[in-house]
């Protein structure tokens, strides 16, 4: 066994162990797995400590006390036994020419050993000595025994316990009773319904090829189109056609068309066209044009192209949510319904909304109390709930934290479960945790604007600028209404960055009537005129500024700043920028 596996064949076993039934439903103990082999793979395997398992392996807070809490370590002795009951289920075939994962006991390195080896050496749990009062395991040896001895044995004396049989039997006979009636009574509606995956609640995408045997490019531009979509967590996707679905499942039910004009060296250059099809209706929603001139499908600019269409379909606000939104209605039953009127409150903040929201996000985590979705949804609205006449954006709050981190343990690999995390470290100025999960919901998703505008601003405010600055262009580029907070993340970044021509265009182009009660914008713009010469124009904006966060008129910079800001580092920064543009006179 290598204490550095084999990059390649560590990967290939990792894959093999995840499309597991018994990974598949742990998402907690895949998640951790992934972890170790990461570090493991990165060297950094023999370094592992139980603080960095929790905190980054498994989603715990960075408050995390590693003298106190054994979570950590009960985790991964439940990762060994998942493995351990992974392997023993392989048939001969299916464990033929593999390798077996192993964690070494007292280690938290990955290791690869041969199937036919031995776990206990390999990091298994020793062999189990039995404890008083506790007998060992029988062995066939120990069976063919004591069947030998039977007949010479002999009952013990002592009183006729032939009415305590009896009376088990009894006992056993009204169990069973009691048994057949639970499972034979009719389930009560709320029953049946908390006993449904949520996630067979939502919209589902199949995605097809015109014509149906496809050729080489459709069937590239179909699989690309299915990565792209698997992406999105309010979408359920697949290349088969669905059979005998209900009327209820066929309201949610879409076909993703993808087609080309003909096939042969003559339509080389010819354009891809996806189409979305409420398969319920036949309405065509959304068509979409990708050129490619002749450049394979699965070149990068060509992927990229397919996928900025289908973050049109699949992301916040986009195609499907609006289309499910105007079935709906006014409909907020727990699950998915509920979850799309809280897409529709996360767009408009309307303040009127969100009791019914609340309500109703509260009956779907009784419902589903282990649903990602829900508690990264709840996340939001506990940080985001209204205090006074405060124009802080986000307030921190402990039940604020534990849902976003509940979130994470529930499904490490969710974009909104990551950008929960980032979020809710971002609002109690904890920037390390806020960058780290910032960047990793940008890999997760670097389709959803959404994810990515708060991602960049999280990046910005923790000083990040020049992370912050492609991942923001990247959110404005694909929103054609970016929020005001994040045009001005992305305008005052470019300030920061040099870029002070390009940054007062984007304020200027930007301008709103609602973006005049936006007090980041309102900085943003203030930093840009200022930054570009056009002090006094910039200072008629941080005078807004003030009235509008009600500082007093002449108010020190920093008093300013604390009322709307979150992160101490980003108030000091934005109070430098200030002073140096001449927009503030410089303190003390």
């Amino acid at each position: 066994m290598s204490a550095q596996p084999e990059r390649s064949a560590l990967q290939n076993e990792l894959a093999l162990v995840m499309r597991s039934p018994e990974f598949v439903r742990s998402p907690v103990l895949r998640r951790l797995l992934e972890y170790l082999v990461e570090q493991t793979l990165a060297g950094n395997g023999e370094r592992l400590k139980a603080y960095q398992i929790a905190v980054d392996g498994l989603g715990r807070d960075d408050s995390f006390d590693p003298q106190s809490d054994s979570y950590p370590r009960v985790q991964v002795g439940r990762l060994r036994k998942m493995l351990e009951l992974h392997y023993a289920g392989l048939s001969a075939q299916e464990a033929a020419g593999r390798h077996r994962i192993v964690i070494p006991v007292g280690r938290y390195n990955v290791e690869l050993a041969p199937m036919a080896a031995p776990l206990a050496g390999a990091g298994a749990a020793p062999p189990v000595t039995p404890e008083a009062g506790a007998s060992a395991p029988a062995t066939a040896a120990d069976i063919a025994a004591s069947d030998s001895a039977a007949p010479h044995s002999q009952a013990p004396a002592g009183p006729d316990r032939g009415w305590m049989v009896r009376a088990a039997l009894v006992l056993l006979l009204l169990g069973g009773l009691y048994l057949i009636w639970l499972f034979a009574r009719p389930e009560t509606a709320s029953e049946e319904a908390a006993r449904r995956d949520m996630r067979g609640q939502i919209a589902h995408v199949t995605i097809l090829t015109e014509p149906a045997q496809g050729n080489d490019e459709l069937n590239t531009a179909a699989q690309i189109a299915e990565m792209h979509l698997q992406r999105f967590e309010m979408l359920a996707v697949t290349s088969a056609t669905h059979q005998d679905v209900s009327e209820t499942d066929l309201a949610r039910a879409y076909l993703l068309i993808v087609r080309g004009s003909g096939t042969g060296p003559a339509n080389t250059n010819a354009p891809i066209f996806l189409t979305l099809r409420h398969k319920a209706s036949g309405t065509t929603l959304w068509s979409y044009e990708v050129n490619h001139d002749g450049t394979q499908i699965a070149a990068p600019d060509v992927e990229q192209a397919i996928g900025a269409g289908i973050s049109e379909v699949a992301r916040s606000g986009g195609v499907v949510i609006q289309h499910q939104r105007k079935l709906l209605g006014g409909d907020m039953s727990p699950g998915y319904p509920c979850l799309i009127a809280y897409d529709s409150f996360r767009q408009s903040r309307n303040p009127a909304e969100r009791p019914a929201v609340s309500k109703c996000l509260e009956a779907s985590a009784k419902l589903y109390p282990n649903e990602s979705l829900v508690l990264q949804a709840q996340s939001f609205l506990e940080l985001s709930r209204p205090h006074g006449k405060s124009l802080v954006p986000l307030t921190p709050t402990p039940r604020g934290r534990d849902l976003a981190e509940a979130a994470l343990r529930n499904n490490g690999t969710s974009a909104l479960a990551q950008i929960a995390v980032a979020r809710s470290a971002w609002a109690r100025g904890n920037c390390p945790r806020a960058i780290a999960f910032s960047r990793r919901a940008i890999e997760t998703n670097p389709l959803e604007p959404d994810t990515l505008g708060l991602a960049g601003s999280f990046l910005m405010s923790c000083g990040d600028y020049a992370g912050a600055e492609p991942v923001l262009e990247r959110a404005s580029a694909m929103n054609e209404q970016p929020g005001g907070y994040q045009i001005g993340s992305l305008v005052i970044t470019r300030v920061i960055n040099g870029k002070r021509a390009e940054a007062l265009q984007l304020a200027l182009s930007a301008e709103r009537p609602e973006l005049e009660a936006q007090p980041n914008f309102l900085l943003a713009r203030a930093l840009a005129l200022a930054a570009n010469g056009r002090v006094a124009e910039g200072q008629a904006d941080w005078r807004a500024l003030e009235k509008l966060v009600g500082a007093p008129a002449g108010a020190a910079a920093s008093d300013v700043l604390a009322r709307f800001t979150i992160s101490p580092f980003f108030a000091r920064r934005m109070q430098v920028e200030a002073e140096a543009t001449g927009l503030v006179t410089k303190a003390g």
